[in-house]
């Protein structure tokens, strides 16, 4: 069964699943997919504003067949309505466009904003989202939720879509939508260093099993923003966002796997693995606002 022919059947055994993903004895060790960060753009939207979304999704075992977002108001109604869901089982290739368009905007009325790779993930911020909200909580906003489940390719006699609880990945981001008169930006990665030598974009860099290296890693003038904030005092206060930095490998060792902005630099010793020559290092960037961006850099290890 195909990937698109078994879409459909697979968001059933979605409606089933958690938010909990599996634990790791290291966090920062991606050795099975992981769903390692979601973007909003814009980050803080307003009412009535469409909303793109992307994520960092690697698996370095198994292929990634699908990956399906839903957005809700709160994580406690995140999970489709498994009744809708099994009413839509089967083969995509085998409907007429009008039962095709019907399955998609049942979906859609439950609250599926997209499924990639066939869909891009957006979603129009209800121009009520904030009505029940005074004019002064309006400015500080409210969060929607958005659910995102990463489904691997299962090898076999033909590559299928994963069904089982323990094989998807499931994630969820948190969307400030308000009408702050200094609303949130996602920050921006201007340049990644190996001891001081900043890499080009795209480049593999060859490193030594055993030796350690000085991984860096700048953000752009604009990526530290002042902003507005009432505290609980009912005060206005402006204050500077402290990014953090959260540090993956595929193997090896870091001195620390979190950094704080300004202090961003780790130590990083690559161990070889003669099944992975060619590794990653991915850092992902939160603001502490909701907005967040990542990078990768490929690595050969010698």
């Amino acid at each position: 069964m195909s990937s698109k022919a078994s879409f459909l059947f697979v968001l059933s055994a979605i409606s089933l699943t958690g938010c909990d993903s599996l634990g790791l004895s290291q966090p920062f060790v991606v050795d099975r997919l992981r769903v390692l960060g979601v973007a909003a753009e814009p980050a803080e939207p307003r009412p009535g504003d469409v909303v793109t979304f992307t994520s960092l999704v690697v698996s370095p075992q198994s292929p990634v067949g699908l990956t399906t977002w839903f957005a809700c108001s709160d994580l406690s109604t995140c999970t489709p309505d498994p009744e809708l869901l099994a009413g839509l089982t089967g083969d995509p290739a085998a409907m007429t466009p009008e039962e095709l368009a019907a399955a998609f905007a049942a979906l859609q009325e439950a609250g599926m904003i997209g499924v990639e790779p066939y869909l891009s993930p957006t979603w129009t911020v209800p121009t009520d989202y904030l009505d029940a909200l005074t004019e002064a909580d309006k400015l500080e906003g409210l969060p929607a939720v958005v659910l995102v489940s990463a489904i691997p390719t299962v090898e076999g006699d033909t590559a299928t879509l994963a069904t089982e609880q323990a094989d998807i990945e499931v994630a969820y981001k948190r969307v400030p939508v308000s009408l702050a008169t200094t609303p949130n930006h996602n920050p921006a990665i201007a340049a990644i260093s190996v001891d001081g030598v900043v890499i080009a974009p795209g480049a593999v860099v060859t490193l030594v099993a055993g030796q350690t290296y000085a991984i860096d890693l700048a953000l752009s003038m604009d990526s530290i923003e002042e902003y507005r904030f009432i505290n609980k005092d009912g005060a206005e206060e402006t204050r500077t966002e402290e990014p953090y930095f959260s540090w993956y490998l595929q193997h090896g060792s870091f001195d620390q796997s979190n950094t704080l902005w300004p202090y961003t630099e780790i130590e990083y010793t690559p161990e070889k693995d003669e099944a992975a020559p060619d590794q990653s290092l991915w850092v992902v960037v939160r603001d502490r606002r909701g907005g967040m961006t990542w990078a990768e850099q490929r690595i050969r290890v010698e």
